[in-house]
C-alpha cells in the first residue's frame, strides 16, 4: 500500500511513516517481487535450454560415435579392395608372361602346357617375374612331346623312302618285331629315334 492509501484509512502520518519503513525491512514490492519472479523464470528457461543442449550434444556424440565407425568399416573396405586390385593386376601380369613365355616355348597345347606349370614357384617382385622359364625347360627335358619340333622328318608322297645309314627304311623299322626294334634302340638309339617318329 501507498502512503496516500494507508492516510485514507485514517492512520496518523507517524504510523504511516512506520509502516513504509516497515516495508523495506520486512516485505517485498509488487515490482521487486516480479522483478525476482522473472528472473527465476529467465534462470528456469536457461537451465531447460542447457538441459536440451547437453542432450542434444550427447546424441551428436553417439552419432559421431557412429560415424566414426561407419567411417572406419569404409576406410577397411576401401583398403580391402585395394589390396585385392593389387592382388589382381599382380595376377594378370603373371597370367601375361605366363602366356607369353608358353607361346614362345612352342607348346603343342598352350592351356595343358599352362596347367602344367606351378604358380606357387612363379614369383613377382617389382614387375619382374620369375619361375616360368625354368619349368618350361625342365618339361621341355622330360616331357618333350608337348612342344613342336623344330622340322618335321619325313617323305614328300611320291618319292622314294630314304634310306638310313645302315640301309633300314621306316617301312622296313615298321615291321621289325618288338625285340629286333628293341636291339636296334639299344644298338644305335639316335637311328632307333629317327625311326619310330
Amino acid at each position: 500500500m501507498t502512503k496516500e492509501q494507508l492516510l485514507a484509512l485514517n492512520l496518523s502520518e507517524e504510523q504511516c511513516a512506520t509502516i513504509i519503513e516497515d516495508y523495506g525491512k520486512n516485505y517485498v514490492s509488487k515490482a521487486q517481487f516480479n522483478e525476482k519472479n522473472d528472473a527465476y523464470k529467465s534462470a528456469k528457461k536457461e537451465i531447460e535450454n542447457l538441459t536440451n543442449d547437453i542432450a542434444s550434444l550427447s546424441k551428436t556424440n553417439e552419432a559421431n560415435e557412429a560415424l566414426q565407425s561407419q567411417i572406419k568399416e569404409l576406410q577397411d573396405a576401401a583398403a580391402k579392395r585395394e589390396a585385392d586390385y593389387v592382388e589382381n593386376i599382380k595376377n594378370m601380369k603373371i597370367d601375361t608372361a605366363i602366356a607369353k613365355e608358353v607361346l614362345q616355348a612352342g607348346a603343342m597345347n598352350q592351356s595343358i602346357l599352362t596347367g602344367l606349370l606351378d604358380r606357387s614357384k612363379i614369383t613377382y617382385d617389382n614387375d619382374m617375374i620369375t619361375g616360368i622359364q625354368e619349368q618350361i625347360q625342365s618339361l621341355k627335358e622330360s616331357d618333350p612331346y608337348l612342344f613342336k619340333q623344330d622340322s618335321i622328318k619325313g617323305v614328300t608322297p611320291g618319292e622314294a623312302t630314304p634310306k638310313t645309314d645302315n640301309g633300314l627304311t621306316k617301312e622296313q623299322f615298321k615291321k621289325l618285331s618288338y625285340l629286333d626294334r628293341v636291339k636296334l634302340q639299344e644298338s644305335d638309339p639316335d637311328l632307333y629315334e629317327e625311326l619310330s617318329h
